[in-house]
């Protein structure tokens, strides 16, 4: 007979390692704040900076997307197997011994 063995522990640490990615992605800072001319010196520095934060924000919010979307698949994966098991563990026990 074959053994499955599914790292349920493991997987319920990589819920919570991506529910954590997450929450440090929405706190990282951006550079709006990075000021005018005036701040700066040169025009051309506060419109390159503000063209790399646009950039790097769109390439966050498609790391949170992603984030999110495996988190819920892996999820997903617990939550299947946990089914599989009480249904087999309600399959395999006599009716007498439910509970």
């Amino acid at each position: 007979m074959a053994r499955i063995r599914v790292p349920g522990d493991e997987l319920s640490e990589i819920v919570d390692a991506l529910s954590r990615i997450r929450d440090r992605l929405d706190r990282i800072a951006n550079l709006d704040s990075v000021g005018t001319e005036d701040d700066v010196g040169d025009n051309r520095l506060v419109d390159g900076v503000r063209g790399f934060d646009g950039a790097w924000r769109k390439g966050h919010k498609r790391v949170q997307e992603n984030t999110d979307t495996f988190r819920k698949m892996v999820d997903g994966i617990l939550d299947n197997f946990r089914k599989a098991d009480e249904e087999t563990i309600a399959a395999l026990t006599p009716e007498g011994d439910r509970t």
